[in-house]
């Protein structure tokens, strides 16, 4: 559904990037804006690409616009870990072709011919190189159960073009259970660059 969305509004002319997105909150653990953060210690190491790199100052960037305490691990309630990935995807819609065809009906005794102009859905597919953000929280008491997962993926040139609201809509439903799409260019989701 969420993919139809982007695919309708790409098809319409509609010039808005959208994301789509999904999170899942374990109600037994609420996440507050009070709750301290621990973000992996590894994100600067020389091995890791430049990608992983970037992500970890966006999301720290997110994370303290948002109110979150940024904390060493062993004062924090949650400990955050991240993937980002890019792959291309398959992704179906449709398109109205407009269409003619030839009529022969009877009009009383006299039969008549006319042309009809019809609207007919063709499926199409195409490739799209697709961003992908993941994040995942964890408790750092016992028990130490991930409490909260989301997803956000979007079209590599519109997550890189609007890289901060594409972090931040993500990050802005920690604590949330969420299914939809986020539409990066909303001034609700732009953060400071």
């Amino acid at each position: 559904m969420a993919g139809g969305l982007i695919l309708l509004a790409v098809l319409t002319g509609c010039e808005h990037p959208y994301a789509r997105l999904s999170t899942h909150q374990d109600p037994k653990y609420p996440v507050a804006r009070t709750s301290k953060i621990a973000l992996p210690e590894s994100v600067n190491s020389s091995t890791v690409d430049l990608a992983t790199r970037l992500a970890s100052e966006s999301l720290t960037e997110q994370l303290k616009a948002l109110g979150y305490q940024l904390t060493p691990a062993a004062d924090a309630d949650f400990q955050l870990n991240f993937n980002v990935s890019e792959k291309d995807e398959s992704q179906s819609y449709e398109v109205t072709v407009p269409t003619m065809s030839t009529v022969v009906t009877s009009v009383g005794p006299r039969q008549v011919t006319g042309t009809v102009m019809t609207d007919q859905v063709v499926p199409r597919t195409r490739m799209v190189d697709v961003t992908a953000l993941q994040v995942t929280l964890r408790r750092r008491q016992d028990p130490p159960v991930e409490v909260w997962s989301g997803h956000i993926s979007a079209s590599t040139s519109d997550a890189e073009k609007f890289q901060s609201a594409f972090f931040r809509a993500l990050l802005e439903r920690i604590g949330e259970t969420a299914n939809g799409v986020a539409q990066l260019d909303a001034d609700q989701t732009n953060a400071k660059p």
